[in-house]
């Protein structure tokens, strides 16, 4: 999986702080997007409600209160926290709030840029899996309703309606996809498949490469040496490497 942007927040009431450990994340961190820097508990919540932050760097003492008295206002505390602080005795209840880390003033770049380093695997790793949970239930619902079972395809002549199970992959051809089928026939259409794909996706296919869509029900065999789907009409679909393990655990889980 590719780096993803993360949205962070910082939230300290010494301005110094807070700009030094803006500097070190906008020259080492290119991947964190500071949202907002605010200076107390209540300027926090307010922050973190309206740029929903992957994660927020906290300071514990605040001027009206401590950042324990900031989290306490979330149900349900659906990012990262940080905790950036001068008081060391703060550390055990710190971990109490399932923080990320735990770093003291003067803040060191290096533990700084580590601490990131973890958060980022997290967050990436919690991200594929919710894409990995949504995708099996869109699969699920499918399954038990059965939606979407026929697509239109569209040529200069004529209108083609065809079972979604019957389409083996989808390959890109300029302007133009092809859709190959079990019968041995193929089908080129008028369209890209940029303009097909979320039609696709709705009946079980998965975008393997950005040529390439295939029906995960007409996967035989994943080849992990070339990175590439073996078809149940014999046909090899290139897979690329960032989409590599979003397919095998979609695979593991169908």
């Amino acid at each position: 999986m590719t780096s993803t942007t993360i949205k962070a927040i910082i939230i300290d009431d010494e301005s110094r702080s807070r700009e030094n450990i803006a500097h070190i994340l906008k020259t080492h961190c290119r991947d964190i997007e500071i949202a907002d820097q605010v200076d107390s508990i209540y300027s926090g919540i307010i922050s973190i409600k309206k740029h929903n932050p992957d994660l927020v760097f906290l300071d514990i003492k605040l001027p009206d209160g401590t950042g324990f008295n900031l989290l306490r206002e979330f149900e349900n505390i659906n990012f990262k926290v940080i905790f950036i602080t001068a008081y060391e005795e703060y550390a055990i209840k710190a971990f109490k709030f399932s923080a990320m880390d735990y770093l003291l003033k003067p803040i060191n770049p290096e533990e700084l840029i580590n601490s990131v380093s973890k958060a980022r695997e997290i967050i990436e790793a919690e991200s594929l899996s919710r894409q990995i949970n949504d995708f099996i239930s869109q699969m699920n619902l499918l399954k038990k309703y059965g939606l979407g079972k026929k697509i239109v395809l569209k040529t200069s002549d004529n209108l083609y309606v065809i079972d979604s199970n019957d389409i083996i992959s989808v390959k890109s051809e300029d302007n133009y996809c092809r859709f190959y089928l079990v019968d041995n026939k193929n089908i080129l259409v008028s369209y890209s498949l940029k303009e097909y794909i979320e039609e696709l996706e709705n009946n079980a296919f998965y975008r393997t490469h950005k040529s390439y869509a295939v029906n995960l029900h007409h996967i035989k065999r994943y080849n992990r040496a070339e990175n590439s789907c073996i078809m149940s009409d014999g046909s090899i679909i290139p897979v690329s490497h960032r989409r590599k393990d979003e397919l095998l655990n979609i695979l593991k889980n169908i």
